[in-house]
């Protein structure tokens, strides 16, 4: 069982290192439907395997937070070009 899950991160983690949106969502309910079957599984699972699939759930969360932070900084540099500042961005405001 655990395998399937490993293989489903590393599927997930493929399509966020390919910037490939529609891979990113099949691999993202791929994995969802390995996990949620998961409460249901009686396996015994390998402490290795479970340390391993925990490594590739910090490397997946690693990528989406680098991913958020790159299109936020895409977003920001369009509204400048438009002459508007970012929302996220402190602008004093004079009295």
């Amino acid at each position: 069982m655990i395998d399937r899950i490993i293989a489903r991160q590393t599927d997930l983690i493929a399509a966020l290192d390919a910037f490939d949106a529609d891979a990113v969502l099949v691999a993202s309910r791929a994995l969802a439907e390995a996990l949620a079957v998961l409460p249901q599984d009686k396996e015994a699972v390998d402490p290795e395997q479970l340390a391993y699939g925990m490594k590739q759930a910090e490397a997946a969360r690693i990528r989406v937070k680098y991913l958020t932070a790159w299109n936020r900084q895409k977003i920001d540099r369009l509204a400048e070009l438009r002459g508007q500042s970012s929302p996220h961005t402190y602008t004093p405001h004079l009295r």
